[in-house]
């Protein structure tokens, strides 16, 4: 479009030239704000609501007093409600979706096991919730299929047995003590003896769980028919009649740990069994699924042990849950743990000197906004230099030991995969000289340990940096196999 014609004196536009007409989009301007339009409000507009027919909702109210019975059977499937043997527990008007004194019960119990759970039975707890008032028992006359709701869960639990302990005292047996001693605790990591080789196949022995806690979820969201999430719906119970659903029934087993098991065995002949019931919220149920899922994940890539988790979960036996860091047993009794130890301790020396050398240099030679800009940048050099001396024992544990601890090539694709990512983004992205210089660290501590791969032997009994040896991929392939060949009989 031409400029505007510049005014001239007394208001005139100079001859012989048309002034241009300002403003306007034009036809093509229109068709362009038209299509733009559409498309904006087709992918960017808020979505419809879902009709009120198209929406499932709780079929209990909150607040809404419940009844409870808890039978234990050896049956999987129950339906003797008029066994009195078998009902353990019953609590009546309990408040749904409450948090208060009046809705958490709790109760201890002995239970006497049979001679078929003694020699790797199997036991269920049944549990059922229904109005006040109203029976679980699809037999009863007023039954109310609305009002009732139940879910089942195994009391025992079937895990490898643990390896007979063939350490004896050098010095001879103590008066309370045989030449081997088999212990029957639930075993997290394999022997490291020379003659701990697996002779057979893998013997499952029956664990009884001390506590059960049974949680109902407080969950009143309205989901699409078509489009509950993915990890909601497979606990969602669906009335077939009305299309809604039933309160969640969570049986929270995230704090009991694989210490607290009971192996059963002929002795056996009591077992304490501690009862709770109550409510969880949504936003809880849900941390506690994502971070089991989390475990299972890791466990799948060979990153964790099995029972493994147990060592990174908030301590509860005091009355305020603190975090506890330990190093596994198989690991504190290894020479691993000594070399680790001289590392550390003169890499450390190394550290505090390197960090005051640099603060000292940037002081004297760099130029800072305050104190307090000079402080965070010493700081931060001390975050990347012990991040660089924190990779640096595994290879002098290398050298000492003469040897390199077994890496899957999972794991080993991962490390790879790693270094050389952090690469491609050192070049790409614009970041401080410092954090580009930490990338390429990782670069210099890989090719080194290739090369101590390359001259080293491969040591399967030593422990690597993410927790276990050689040794346990042969235990968890055993194990696999196993549970394959368990589901192939079933």
């Amino acid at each position: 479009m031409a400029p505007p014609a510049a005014a001239v004196e007394g208001g005139q536009a100079p001859q012989g030239r048309q002034q241009q007409p300002q403003g306007g989009f034009g036809l093509t301007g229109i068709i362009r704000m038209v299509v733009f339009w559409y498309f904006a409000s087709k992918f960017f507009s808020p979505k419809k609501p879902s009709e009120p027919s198209a929406l499932i909702s709780n079929l209990f109210q909150k607040a809404q007093p419940l009844d409870m019975w808890l039978y234990i059977s050896e049956n999987e499937k129950f339906n003797d409600f008029g066994s009195e043997s078998s009902l353990v527990w019953h609590e009546t008007n309990i408040p749904y979706a409450v948090w208060g004194p009046e809705s958490t019960r709790t109760l201890t119990l002995d239970y006497n096991p049979s001679e078929s759970l003694k020699h790797n039975g199997s036991l269920y707890a049944h549990v059922f919730f229904a109005h006040s008032g109203f029976s679980p028992d699809p037999s009863d006359p007023e039954y109310q299929p609305q009002a009732a709701f139940g879910r089942t869960h195994p009391v025992v639990t079937f895990l490898p047995k643990s390896k007979a302990d063939k350490k004896k005292s050098l010095l001879g047996s103590s008066p309370d003590s045989s030449e081997a001693q088999v212990t029957s605790k639930v075993v997290d990591e394999p022997e490291e003896d020379d003659d701990s080789k697996d002779d057979g196949p893998v013997e499952w022995v029956s664990y009884w769980k001390p506590n059960i806690t049974i949680n109902l979820v407080a969950d009143f969201t309205q989901y699409p028919k078509t489009g509950v999430a993915p990890n909601i719906a497979p606990y969602l119970n669906i009335d077939p009649f009305t299309g809604n659903y039933y309160p969640i029934v969570y049986f929270n087993e995230f704090w009991l740990l694989r210490d607290k098991l009971i192996p059963l065995n002929e002795t056996v002949t009591e077992l304490r069994l501690n009862l709770e019931v109550g409510p969880i919220s949504m936003t809880k149920w849900q941390l506690f699924l994502q971070i089991d899922q989390s475990f299972q994940i890791h466990r799948n890539y060979g990153s964790m042990l099995e029972g493994e988790a147990d060592e990174l979960k908030i301590d509860r036996t005091g009355r305020i849950p603190m975090l506890k860091l330990r190093d596994r047993e198989s690991y504190v009794r290894n020479k691993t743990k000594e070399y680790d130890d001289i590392a550390m301790k003169y890499l450390c020396y190394v550290l505090f000197l390197l960090v005051a050398g640099f603060s000292v240099y940037s002081l004297m030679y760099e130029r800072h906004k305050s104190w307090y800009s000079w402080i965070l940048s010493s700081l931060t050099s001390c975050v990347y230099m012990f991040g660089f001396i924190m990779m640096c024992p595994q290879l002098f544990i290398n050298y000492k030991l003469k040897s390199v601890a077994h890496l899957p090539w999972r794991q080993m694709t991962y490390k790879f995969l790693n270094t050389i990512i952090d690469d491609l983004f050192a070049f790409v992205i614009k970041m401080p000289t410092l954090h580009r210089l930490s990338v390429f660290r990782d670069d210099l501590i890989f090719l080194i340990y290739l090369y101590q791969r390359w001259i080293y032997p491969v040591d399967k009994k030593r422990v690597n940096e993410f927790g276990f040896g050689g040794e346990d991929d042969q235990a968890v392939a055993e194990t696999d196999a196993a549970k394959e060949e368990e589901k192939k009989t079933n």
